[in-house]
């Protein structure tokens, strides 16, 4: 009895430490052991309070205040972790995949609306490039249909255990030309990797504040959300 007893505590013990450290309760079972299997987690968000990512490292801190702020209707995850063995360079890696542009033209994206693959950037192009105090500022035009040329604003900070990347939207976004659905600033992306004992977590975050249409909301929300996916997941599946 007392033996059943011990291991029930035990394992009560070790259940509730499930989701500590990185990320919270937002993240169940079942999408752990996905992420602890090294495939990559897609998890369509929603809003910045269903976040699963904790703000108990400073990356993870600064994520939550980033995505708080835009307060988003539409907002995705993605997570993956890598073994900290032969991705000691990982930030660099991140680095060079993210400013890459050229390889942006091209990355299939599935449209649901239409049922077949379209390129998720018909072009992209570097405006500006500096660095400052540790910090690199590019501002780059990204077209993407069907919102046409997206000004984007990206901000890149790194050391040898840790990479941020951030995104925003410098121009009012159109779709298919005939309505504004996100205004300037109004549509970010966050990726982020650190080191969690030997393994690297990398992690991102894209969210939209727009308003929702009733007779598109649902068509919008899937392209929105979708794309944040796709770019997420091209990132992670380069490393």
């Amino acid at each position: 009895m007392k033996k059943t007893l011990f291991l029930t505590a035990i394992l009560a013990l070790s259940m509730s430490f499930i989701h500590a450290g990185s990320f919270n309760s937002n993240l169940s079972s079942s999408e752990k052991k996905t992420v602890d299997s090294g495939k990559t987690l897609l998890k369509n968000t929603g809003k910045a309070k269903k976040m699963c990512i904790t703000d108990e490292t400073d990356l993870g801190k600064r994520v939550r205040s980033v995505m708080k702020k835009l307060d988003p209707s539409y907002m995705a995850e993605a997570i993956q972790k890598f073994p900290y063995k032969g991705y000691e360079d990982l930030p660099e890696v991140m680095e060079e995949i993210i400013t890459d542009f050229d390889s942006y033209v091209g990355i299939p994206y599935w449209s649901e609306e239409h049922d077949r693959y379209f390129d998720l950037y018909s072009a992209a192009e570097k405006i500006s490039d500096e660095t400052k105090d540790g910090t690199r500022r590019i501002v780059a035009n990204l077209k993407m249909s069907p919102f046409g040329v997206i000004k984007t604003d990206i901000i890149i900070e790194k050391t040898e255990d840790s990479f941020y990347y951030e995104s925003t939207n410098l121009n009012q976004l159109r779709y298919k030309d005939k309505m504004d659905c996100v205004s300037p600033k109004h549509q970010k992306s966050v990726i982020i990797a650190f080191r969690e004992g030997d393994s690297w977590i990398v992690y991102g975050a894209g969210a939209v504040d727009a308003p929702k249409i009733p007779f598109l909301s649902g068509r919008v929300e899937t392209s929105f959300i979708n794309r944040i996916k796709t770019f997420c997941k091209f990132c992670i599946d380069r490393v």
